[in-house]
């Protein structure tokens, strides 16, 4: 090799390792522009953003239970408290005594002959009064026949409120709808008016039963609320509801009681302190441990209707129900 063809060849190796230096130092820059970069994402956010995200996300949770618990706690308050106890048997200290049926018919004209005691009323934990039964018209053998009538005594054995089931309204609501539509009478001691509570046709049927009912308060004041069964639930429980779908009370039946064990509690403080509307729901609650009897007795009085050419005759007692009030009055 000449003297001239060494030297060139020497420049070309160092123009090759001076373009592998600023290789290697080009790439080296770039790895650390990515380093940097990979820190930066990795790195804590401030302070202050963290306590802020801490406000946004920490405060609704912390405010949410307390409003729940105060529409819990609303919903729960009631101010009357009623135990409807019906007995299992007649083997309570209510029943004994030879003389007693007599001693209370003499109190009271409203007890009659045929009258049995089955059960107890307490209002907020004290005696309120007495249920009783007219048994032989009730155990009537001829459907048509059989009524049934309810009432309230007080502790100390005076007539304060009943409750007839209306044979008549009764066979005609069950026609027209084509199943069992019992109706009831209410008739109290401290008025004049009386109170009518009707089952009525609830659409599509498998929403359940409902009941209806409405009267003229003290003041005047029309009222109309609706009695609505619990579907899915086990005992018999109803709702009541008042013009505005709001629920204002509740009956609660005891689950597997064989006699007939009903709570009720009023949720607002006018209608707990009303007699007519307290007096009724326990009027209607002692029905409850009847009602499958009761619709049993319509459907087989409807079939013999059908079936025969027998006619309604209504007892007296049950028919003056359907004189003209203003006709009377004049």
């Amino acid at each position: 090799m000449s003297f001239e063809e060494n030297k060139q060849y020497e420049e070309e190796k160092k123009e090759e390792s001076q373009f592998t230096s600023e290789l290697q130092d080009a790439i080296e820059e770039q790895r650390e522009e990515i380093e940097e970069e990979e820190i930066v994402k990795q790195e804590p956010e401030p302070e202050p953003e963290q306590e802020e995200v801490k406000e946004e996300t920490v405060a609704p949770v912390k405010a949410a239970p307390p409003v729940e618990e105060k529409k819990k706690k609303e919903e729960r308050i009631s101010y009357s408290h009623i135990d409807v106890d019906l007995w299992r048997t007649k083997m309570h200290k209510e029943e004994w005594g030879i003389r007693l049926d007599a001693q209370r018919a003499q109190k009271d004209r409203q007890w009659t002959r045929d009258m049995d005691a089955i059960g107890t009323v307490k209002v907020d934990g004290e005696d309120y009064g007495l249920l009783a039964i007219r048994e032989n018209l009730w155990k009537g053998k001829d459907p048509l026949e059989r009524r049934f009538v309810m009432k309230l005594f007080s502790p100390s054995g005076y007539w304060r409120a009943s409750i007839e089931r209306l044979q008549g309204e009764s066979f005609a609501n069950s026609h027209a709808t084509k199943e069992p539509c019992p109706a009831y009478v209410c008739i109290f001691k401290h008025t004049r008016n009386l109170y009518r509570i009707r089952r009525l046709s609830h659409f599509p049927r498998f929403q359940g039963q409902i009941f209806g009912f409405s009267y003229l308060d003290e003041n005047d004041v029309f009222r109309s609320f609706v009695i609505d069964d619990k579907r899915l639930r086990l005992g018999s429980d109803w709702v009541i509801k008042n013009i505005h779908n709001k629920v204002i009370a509740k009956i609660n039946g005891k689950f597997l009681n064989v006699g007939g064990r009903f709570k009720i509690d009023i949720f607002e403080e006018k209608l707990a302190k009303d007699k007519t509307f307290f007096n009724m729901l326990i009027l209607f609650s002692s029905t409850l441990r009847f009602y499958r009897n009761i619709k049993k007795n319509i459907k087989k009085s409807l079939k013999e209707l059908k079936i025969s050419d027998t006619e309604v005759k209504l007892d007296d007692s049950e028919s003056n129900l359907y004189l003209n009030p203003r006709k009377l009055s004049i």
